[in-house]
């Protein structure tokens, strides 16, 4: 089935745009297509307007990044889901 992929930044970035179509197994594999370009977008802007990347994180939650990796790698995640936005449409239900 064919869906819409949309990702993007929230907050001034303007939140998740039209992305494309594509061809999916089902709604739950497109979904993680669009959260995987959302993780993208938010990789591409890592320490600028405000993104930190994982020694940022690391540094802004006073952890040792080779005592306690795995900590760093939660908040770092947490960080990322703060800011992405995702989702898919059947390409039959989108109105764009």
């Amino acid at each position: 089935m064919k869906y819409n992929i949309y990702a993007g930044l929230g907050g001034s970035f303007g939140g998740a745009t039209y992305q494309g179509t594509g061809e999916f197994d089902d709604e739950n594999s497109a979904t993680y297509c669009a959260y995987e370009r959302a993780v993208e977008e938010y990789q591409s802007y890592e320490g600028y307007h405000g993104i930190l990347d994982w020694g940022d994180v690391a540094e802004q939650e006073e952890l040792d990044p080779e005592e306690d990796e795995e900590a760093i790698n939660v908040a770092y995640q947490e960080e990322v889901e703060s800011w992405i936005e995702y989702y898919a449409i059947p390409f039959d239900e989108d109105e764009e």
